[in-house]
């Protein structure tokens, strides 16, 4: 799987753990297709302004993006995206005059179905638009758009609905959660870009007050849950966030990981992983200066980093740590 830049980063802030819940999910969320293998939710008027906004814009509107439209009223919204059949609802404020303009304005040519409004675009991969209410927005191709708005119409008693909704609706005040029916996964795979196969997947995580995180995977066999635990392994040891507590737990084929960082831990994690660039230009001639008198100093000792330490649970040996400096 090719890896865009900082999705790798990003990867280790998208978890949640999954757990039985009587909540139900958000009434706008069931415009998701009924065979839905995947969803994902992003409360984009979170990060957007958070240090993973470009990664996530990459993967909404990227050249190798999802097909998202540039328009200005996407970027205060709370966004659930569902495939194979691609389809993402965008709730937020969307007045019909302003709407319309800036539409306009993109090149996209107002239509209508079955008293619907939809706006549709001019480029090959780029995703049309349904007002469905001055609170909703449908971004789909055309036919999906379409298939959509079909099946709102159809009396509630006897429309079908995606299993994965429900699973969801623990996660819908959380800034990003991804569900999958398997990995795999298309849509999935464009958050959690791990090379692992798994029956189950579902997770989210909260950026308010640093980040805390959690991730349910559920594999075929006992054996395939080890297996993951290496690839996790493998994945967090090369990891920039060098922060502590990371814990991986196994229970026959369920692998869960979870970690908690602080706001200081996270800045400092950050700013560690970020690359440096040096300015061009030309440098001032050195000035002369008198030679100092010899001054003999104490060494300097750098203080070594914090180590970052994994524990694993679950194991017939009891619990693992493995500390990585």
């Amino acid at each position: 799987m090719t890896l865009r830049p900082y999705v790798v980063i990003f990867f280790i802030l998208l978890f949640g753990i999954g757990t039985s819940s009587a909540e139900s999910h958000p009434s706008w969320w069931r415009y998701a297709s009924p065979e839905a293998t995947a969803l994902v939710g992003i409360q984009w008027d979170h990060l957007r302004s958070s240090p993973f906004a470009a990664a996530i814009s990459g993967e909404l509107s990227g050249d190798d993006g999802l097909g998202f439209p540039d328009l200005d009223c996407l970027k205060d919204t709370r966004i659930v995206i569902s495939s194979p059949a691609l389809l993402a609802m965008a709730a937020g404020n969307f007045p019909p005059a302003t709407f319309r303009e800036e539409a306009t304005r993109k090149g996209l040519k107002r239509a209508l179905y079955r008293d619907v409004e939809i706006w549709v675009t001019p480029g090959k991969q780029t995703l049309s638009v349904a007002r469905i209410s001055d609170q909703l927005l449908l971004l789909a191709r055309l036919k999906n758009l379409q298939d959509a708005i079909d099946r709102s119409l159809t009396e509630e008693t006897n429309r079908k609905f995606s299993p994965l909704l429900a699973r969801a609706a623990h996660y819908s005040q959380d800034d990003l959660w991804v569900v999958a029916a398997s990995l795999p996964d298309p849509l999935a795979g464009l958050f959690i870009p791990v090379d692992a196969d798994a029956e189950g997947f579902e997770g989210g995580v909260s950026l308010e007050g640093g980040l805390k995180l959690k991730a349910a995977f559920t594999t075929s066999s006992e054996e395939a849950a080890d297996q993951l635990v290496e690839t996790l392994k493998g994945m967090l040891v090369s990891m920039p966030l060098a922060t502590r507590g990371i814990e991986i737990g196994i229970d026959q084929n369920h692998v869960t990981l979870s970690m908690a960082v602080t706001e200081q831990q996270l800045a400092a994690g950050l700013k560690t992983s970020a690359p440096v660039v040096a300015k061009a230009g030309p440098q001032p001639k050195p000035q002369a200066e008198p030679k100092p008198e010899p001054v003999t100093a104490a060494p300097v000792v750098a203080k070594p980093a914090a180590p970052q330490v994994i524990r694993i649970y679950g194991l017939d040996e009891g619990t693992r740590e493995i500390v990585m400096r």
